[in-house]
């Protein structure tokens, strides 16, 4: 499968064509992930993800000048500044692979690409939700191989809370694929289960200021249906149908899986680490997240990035979080660093 890969422009493929193991599940016969690079050949390099919808594509670069999903702090003078520093963003594993995956097989990838580069250490795995959890995980399991830690919206493991919400949307996304994977069905369900997400991503305050409001619609012959809608609901259901067309739903689930499995010991990181914690986040509680500063077993530090969005405020503070990021990777590296080829 790994060959005949579709890669975006700009991305590369990185093959390994041997078995690669899986904490979960049997191997796989070989490993291949898409992933992009940015910045000064020679330069420090920087691992930056994002939650489990984003992409390698993370800022417009020479390569691909398209928009991507964090334009707001990566790029020539931004916060990740690839002028200053190399930016290395990849594909996470059960995108494409029919098999159950971790944070952990994740790192482990992101450790094989970076023998690939010839990086021996990286200046600093930044990371938010999902891909923080990667970056945790990346530096328990190779406390050598990273200076310094950012883990925005990502704690040591999953929360029931969040856990049971992530379990109802595989059984959403599961009932759906009984009825054909290319079926309206089951695109309408990978709609309802992103749907059910966002709801968790945003704080109900925010929702309370920004869809207020009676329904609207004549109602039908059953009463409690559509045509009547919320305002939320219209706008979920956008949302979630417009992310329904380009996002698999077995995938959906695979990486839903993942962040339910993931599970750190923050003792064993040496990686100078900063936990950012949404205040508030209904999947990633600042009460979670703080207590792991004081066990993390190198230099590590707490910060309460306080926000009307919630679990997506990686995304929408941009103004606040700039500076904090600009701040957090802006000090020397080891000598031992290097760049990618």
């Amino acid at each position: 499968m790994s060959t005949t890969l579709t890669l975006a422009r700009g991305a590369r493929l990185f093959v390994r064509a041997a078995p690669f193991e899986l904490e979960h599940d049997a191997p796989l016969a070989e490993l291949a992930l898409a992933y992009e690079l940015q910045g000064p050949q020679d330069a420090p390099l920087l691992l930056v993800q994002g939650g489990i919808s984003s992409d390698p594509h993370v800022a417009p670069s020479a390569d691909d000048p398209s928009s991507g999903w964090w334009n707001a702090q990566v790029g020539p003078g931004r916060a990740l500044d690839s002028d200053r520093f190399r930016v290395l963003s990849l594909e996470f594993l059960g995108k494409r692979d029919d098999a159950v995956v971790s944070s952990g097989d994740q790192a482990r990838a992101t450790a094989l690409l970076l023998e690939e580069l010839g990086v021996d250490v990286l200046h600093a795995a930044v990371g938010a939700s999902y891909g923080g959890m990667v970056a945790l995980r990346f530096a328990a399991l190779f406390p050598e191989r990273v200076e310094r830690v950012v883990a925005i919206s990502a704690a040591d493991r999953t929360r029931p809370f969040a856990a049971g919400l992530r379990a109802v949307q595989r059984r959403l996304l599961a009932l759906g694929r009984a009825s054909g994977a290319a079926s309206a069905t089951a695109r309408e369900a990978v709609a309802l289960a992103r749907a059910l997400g966002l709801l968790s991503y945003r704080s109900p305050a925010e929702l309370d200021e920004r869809f207020a409001g009676a329904p609207s619609g004549a109602p039908s012959d059953d009463r409690f249906a559509a045509p009547r809608r919320f305002p939320i609901e219209e706008w979920l259901l956008g949302k979630g149908r417009r992310f329904a067309q380009r996002f698999d739903g077995a995938a959906l689930a695979r990486l839903s899986l993942a962040i339910d499995l993931h599970e750190v010991d923050v003792a064993a990181i040496r990686a100078r680490t900063t936990f950012v914690a949404a205040d508030p986040d209904l999947l990633v509680p600042p009460e979670q997240v703080e207590p792991l500063a004081a066990r993390c077993g190198g230099p590590a530090r707490f910060v309460r990035l306080h926000s009307r969005f919630g679990h997506d405020a990686f995304l929408k503070e941009e103004a606040v979080l700039a500076p904090l990021l600009a701040e957090l990777i802006a000090e020397p590296i080891r000598a031992t660093t290097g760049g990618a080829r």
